[in-house]
């Protein structure tokens, strides 16, 4: 190895640290290594580009909780996401525990059997941690923890429970195990409960129609998500419309920086791509780009772009391009609106199609929910209400409201990891609405191919617009 790679692999070897081993292996690869996670930094040494790619695996689980890749060109920008990517596997070591949350309405009970559940596990040296939480905070919680017991009181929330928190363990306590406090079956309960886990498998997105962009030129789509726990960035190449790679990142947080660091590897391997799309969530105006959350306020990123990769560039909102990408998939209406709710947030956002075309307005915020959220009456705090079942069907009615009043679309898809029943929102909102008003509410598990179409959709549209 040599310049810049062999720069950076010296100076990782000297970041030791009691939390992990540094060892290098035949290739120059640089693993750390601890007893409950591994990272890797391996390099990639190509003729006109050095990529370094750096991954932080849970041993427990075997799945990355940090991945990334970059164009070493800046050394202390390679230091900073080294540092990120430590900090990511020292967080892992609080995970080597079994993660068990009890809950019951108000969390008095299961405290006191919590307890002794805490005191069992030292005494059995079981690497097991035993919390109890009121049911106001099951859906907050839960999203830390591995096991989720529902004590007998609050049992028929199991399915709705098991549905939001579907990649955890969630038991119900029998009563007689949760009204002896019968410590050891509780521990085999949640033993056996980890050895019949099964991953579920997510439902397939089967689109309703096959869409073509056969004059279309090799392009990058990066899409971002902000989810609870992490934030995904997932990029595409397609050339003439037809997906020729794809590639994840996962990350603790989000920065302009990232947005760099996928294009520039992109462009490294497919030097040809003619046209970049990022969909993002954010205000978008005119190619400026504010999203508070990752620090980013009124950047004209497609200026700095251009500028910088001499490419075509387009930025754009992430649940316009959902509505846009539904529309595209769908032949039962022109009129659509997308309502995007992050888990457990306070508020929401909104796409809109009317007439078979993308409606974001004059300033590109129709939809945003935010300038909306303030003005609404809730009957509690809405940060507290965003954490429930309950209080998430108050706002999401709330919203749902407003877009049709201002809307009125033919179908509303949802997607809430918050909401269990298309019937109950109904009802929450005819207590406003007339019945015959409310549009088809439809819930989608997922929204990765419905902003990766509107991507699409939107590069072929700026495509014609340019005369190629």
């Amino acid at each position: 190895m040599e310049g810049m790679i062999k720069k950076y692999a010296e100076w990782i070897m000297r970041q030791e640290s009691a939390d992990y081993l540094l060892r290098k292996d035949e290739s120059g690869n640089i693993h750390l290594l601890t007893d409950y996670a591994f990272g890797v930094v391996r390099f990639y040494d190509l003729e006109k580009y050095q990529i370094v790619e750096l991954s932080v695996t849970n041993s427990k689980t075997d799945e990355n909780s940090f991945y990334l890749h970059f164009e070493l060109k800046d050394l202390d920008r390679a230091k900073t996401l080294f540092l990120e990517m430590t900090e990511s596997l020292r967080r892992l070591k609080d995970k080597k525990r079994t993660k068990v949350l009890l809950c019951c309405s108000s969390a008095i009970t299961t405290s006191f059997f919590m307890i002794r559940l805490n005191e069992a596990a030292k005494v059995l040296s079981l690497d097991m941690d035993f919390m109890a939480v009121s049911y106001n905070d099951l859906f907050v919680k839960g999203f830390e923890c591995d096991v989720i017991l529902l004590a007998p009181q609050i049992s028929y929330v199991y399915e709705k429970t098991s549905e939001i928190l579907k990649d955890k363990i969630v038991l119900t306590i029998p009563p007689s195990i949760f009204g002896e406090y019968d410590v050891q079956r509780l521990i085999d309960l949640v033993r056996l409960g980890m050895i019949n886990k099964e991953n579920e498998r997510k439902e397939e997105m089967y689109p309703a129609e096959r869409m073509e962009f056969p004059n279309l030129p090799k392009l990058l789509i990066i899409s971002i998500i902000v989810e609870y726990t992490e934030i995904r960035i997932i990029y595409r190449i397609y050339d003439k419309g037809e997906m020729i790679s794809s590639e994840e990142i996962l990350k603790d947080h989000y920065e302009l920086m990232d947005l760099e660091d996928v294009i520039d590897v992109a462009i490294a391997r497919n030097p040809d791509i003619e046209i970049v799309c990022v969909v993002t969530p954010g205000v978008i105006n005119n190619g400026r780009m504010t999203f508070r959350s990752a620090g980013i306020y009124d950047i004209d990123v497609v200026k700095l772009f251009d500028e910088k990769y001499h490419r075509e560039f387009i930025i754009v909102n992430d649940a316009n391009m959902m509505a846009l990408g539904y529309y595209g998939l769908q032949k039962k209406s022109k009129n659509v609106s997308f309502y995007f709710h992050p888990h457990a947030a306070r508020t929401a956002g909104v796409g809109n199609v009317v007439d078979g075309k993308l409606h974001a307005g004059s300033h590109q915020i129709a939809g945003e929910m935010q300038y909306l959220h303030s003005l609404i009456q809730y009957t509690d705090d809405p940060s507290k209400l965003a954490g429930t079942i309950e209080g998430s069907l108050e706002i999401i009615a709330k919203y749902m409201i407003s877009i049709i009043a201002c809307v009125d679309p033919d179908i509303i898809v949802i997607y809430c990891d918050m909401l269990t029943d298309i019937t109950e929102l109904s009802d929450a909102i005819s207590i406003y609405v007339q019945p015959r008003f409310i549009p088809e509410l439809i819930k989608v598990p997922d929204v990765i191919e419905y902003m990766f179409v509107g991507g699409l959709m939107q590069c072929a549209d700026q495509w014609k617009k340019t005369g190629k």
